[in-house]
Parts: C-alpha cells; sequence; structure tokens
C-alpha cells in the first residue's frame, strides 16, 4: 500500500492552479520543477503514481500562492488622490 505524501490528489492540485489562475509553466517555475515534471504529476492518478519530491515542490507552490492571493484579497484597495 502507498502512503500519501501531502495528502491531495494531482487532479486537486491541477483544479488548484486553475482556481488561483496561474499557468502550468509558472507554476512549475515557481516550484522550481521542469514543466515535464509538472505535467508528469498532473497526468498522475494518484499522488503514489506521482514523484514525491514534485508533489511536494508543488503543494508548497501553490499554498504560497494561495497565501499570497488571500494576503492581497485582504488588503485594502488603493485610492487614488
Amino acid at each position: 500500500m502507498a502512503i500519501s505524501i501531502t495528502g491531495r490528489t494531482p487532479a486537486a492540485d491541477v483544479d488548484r492552479r486553475e482556481r488561483l489562475g496561474i499557468s502550468a509553466d509558472d507554476l512549475a517555475a515557481r516550484a522550481g520543477i521542469s514543466a515535464q515534471e509538472l505535467a508528469a504529476y498532473e497526468q498522475a492518478k494518484s499522488e503514489a503514481d506521482a514523484n514525491p519530491t514534485v508533489a511536494m515542490r508543488v503543494g508548497d507552490a501553490l499554498d504560497e500562492l494561495e497565501r499570497e492571493s488571500a494576503a492581497a484579497a485582504d488588503e485594502p484597495e488603493a485610492h487614488p488622490t
């Protein structure tokens, strides 16, 4: 039996990436992996079928992007004077 590294699935991470509006190329760069590594991860049926290092890097990058998105949403809009 395979053990989940992050508790997420590649399909869920694709949904997160798309919800954040980030391209696969940008996420790969942010995660420090190649576009090919990200594509292989995103096409995996489960995390157990994916490279665990890639899974962790993708998850960490998505977590950071979500924090940045939430922080930006909390900032008051600038009003021209």
